[in-house]
């Protein structure tokens, strides 16, 4: 719904991030991927938080390089499964804020904890949630309302907060240095 008082850019581009839907575990292919057609399905997902002429969020050879660093676990015969998915997607969005290592980290806390569905299930609604805090209603008591408050809530919500904060100021001055001109 698109606000009436204002029709800018950087209103729309916030709306848009405010009313973003990542994918949950259940709504990821089911199918194994080729490189090509798991790029492009990486792109789908990231897109909204790339500011436009920027690099891709997440590149073959940056995929080539997480399996060698043991982020990610190698493809079998060329092809990348749900699994490949959501790690890399988590990685595309934290990888902003976090070193890799502390990305892996993340996860295999995560993990350690709960299913890897489940696992990811959360950190989309966390994502779903900050960005909603974000771009919408900047009303940062929301963040941390009645949801999960156990020490790794806290610390993947900080997480999609750094980068929700990012995003939000790289695109804000974007879009506004465009109006300008």
């Amino acid at each position: 719904m698109v606000n009436e008082v204002c029709k800018s850019k950087i209103c729309l581009v916030n709306e848009k991030l405010a009313e973003y839907h990542c994918p949950r575990y259940e709504e990821l292919p089911k199918i194994d991927l080729y490189m090509d057609q798991l790029i492009a399905i990486l792109d789908q997902y990231l897109a909204p938080f790339q500011i436009p002429g920027e690099e891709s969020p997440i590149t073959a050879a940056m995929v080539n390089n997480y399996v060698k660093q043991k982020v990610i676990i190698p493809p079998k015969n060329k092809k990348y499964s749900r699994k490949h998915l959501m790690y890399l997607i988590v990685v595309g969005v934290l990888k902003n804020v976090l070193s890799i290592s502390d990305i892996a980290a993340l996860i295999n806390m995560q993990i350690g904890l709960f299913s890897l569905g489940k696992s990811f299930n959360f950190f989309a609604i966390e994502l779903e949630n900050v960005l909603n805090v974000t771009f919408g209603t900047r009303d940062f008591a929301e963040a941390n309302s009645v949801r999960e408050r156990s020490p790794l809530s806290k610390l993947i919500r900080s997480a999609l907060l750094s980068f929700a904060n990012k995003v939000y100021v790289k695109q804000n001055i974007y879009f506004s240095k465009e109006e300008e001109n």
